[in-house]
């Protein structure tokens, strides 16, 4: 644009921007992300202004993580990670100091505030208190099992969270993980957490505008098994905040301000992502409903059988799943780690940090895969009424 108003206008226009970010400058646009610097080993996270000030004798320096993996250890000194965060770049009479990661975060607060002050929202967020119900038929989410039972508090007489009187301040939330390849031509995976707000209609549910975008993962691989927690930790705090209710200055339709809360009530991610969130072994191994699990036959986990259903088609217990999780928190090697997670098929997730979470109800069975794809309708159709197999 710059070079064509030039053509037109001359000099006129040579201060026009010549990029994205130098337009959104002039006008004064900001991103709502918070930037932390993630370790590249541990994915611990800093502070990214604490990493890029950091001096020694008043020198710029590369600052290293501090992480201790197992803190119960008694070899705690030697276990911290000590992995550079950062890279010096320049002469010495002007260093600079780059982070070599950079994790953006996204607080749900503040985006809430902003999606109460647009027109017609709060409105909509009422839409599900005179659906149209049907007896034993599960038309949305607001059939279910947790939208009907959820409380407000441990206490025995609590109400519903979730009732006509609150429609608009007591928010659910639909929490997603999944990664993508950005660039063609190499293997470079990028995640990305947000939710969806599940009082909102489904047909306008998922659209950009209305999607609440957490954090992105820097790459270039995927976070393995629990240092997902690190990125999990800010917005866990979050959702802490929210449990005990927030109040928002202004809405749209309360000018004076408003009360809001908010749940965490499903994980909805395809299945390695929905088990590495909620600290669940692989589900090669075992479910995460029910205690079926896996034999290990010619080097490969096999879930054929169904001789002994009578030993494992029971829900498995929340509260058992969390004293496996704290145990496996309290563990002080990787050794003792891997055999309580053999055992008891449960890691330690930041999400159990939320009272009112449950790690076995709270996750769907992979709706992208066994709906959008395809895989539900070809086991139906090819296993049961084609007999091929």
């Amino acid at each position: 644009m710059k070079i064509v108003l030039c053509e037109i206008g001359g000099d006129e226009f040579s201060p026009f921007p010549d990029s994205i970010y130098l337009a959104k400058k002039a006008i004064g646009l900001k991103d709502q992300f918070h930037s932390f610097v993630p370790c590249p080993k541990c994915h611990k996270l800093y502070q990214k202004q604490e990493v890029v000030d950091f001096k020694q004798g008043n020198i710029p320096t590369v600052m290293k993580c501090q992480h201790v993996e197992f803190p119960n250890s008694q070899l705690r000194n030697s276990r911290i990670c000590n992995t550079q965060l950062s890279l010096k770049i320049g002469a010495a009479n002007r260093t600079i100091i780059r982070p070599k990661l950079i994790y953006p975060f996204s607080g749900i607060k503040q985006q809430l505030v902003t999606l109460y002050r647009r027109p017609g929202f709060e409105r909509y967020l009422r839409h599900w208190e005179n659906r149209q119900q049907y007896d034993n038929i599960l038309t949305d989410i607001y059939d279910g099992q947790v939208w009907r039972t959820l409380k407000e508090s441990s206490e025995e007489n609590s109400e519903n969270f979730f009732r006509k009187e609150v429609a608009d301040s007591h928010l659910g939330l639909m929490l997603n993980l999944d990664w993508f390849q950005p660039y063609d031509g190499t293997v470079y995976s990028i995640g990305v957490i947000y939710a969806a707000i599940c009082n909102l209609p489904r047909d306008i549910r998922f659209r950009r505008e209305n999607l609440l975008t957490l954090g992105i993962l820097p790459g270039p691989s995927e976070v393995s098994l629990h240092k997902i927690n690190h990125y999990l930790a800010p917005i866990v705090d979050e959702l802490e905040s929210l449990w005990d209710g927030i109040t928002l200055n202004q809405t749209y339709e309360c000018i004076e301000g408003k009360e809001i809360r908010a749940a965490l009530i499903l994980v909805s991610c395809d299945i390695p992502a929905a088990r590495k969130i909620c600290g669940h072994i692989s589900a090669l191994v075992a479910c995460h409903i029910c205690e079926k699990k896996a034999n290990y036959e010619n080097r490969q986990h096999n879930f054929a059988g169904m001789d002994d259903m009578d030993e494992w088609f029971f829900a498995r217990d929340q509260s058992e799943h969390r004293d496996n999780a704290n145990s496996w928190r309290q563990c002080n090697s990787e050794a003792s780690r891997k055999r309580l997670v053999k055992q008891t098929g449960v890691r330690w997730t930041e999400l159990l940090r939320l009272p009112y979470f449950d790690p076995v109800t709270f996750i769907t069975i992979d709706p992208m895969h066994c709906l959008f794809l395809g895989i539900a309708k070809w086991i139906v159709k090819r296993i049961w009424i084609d007999g091929e197999f």
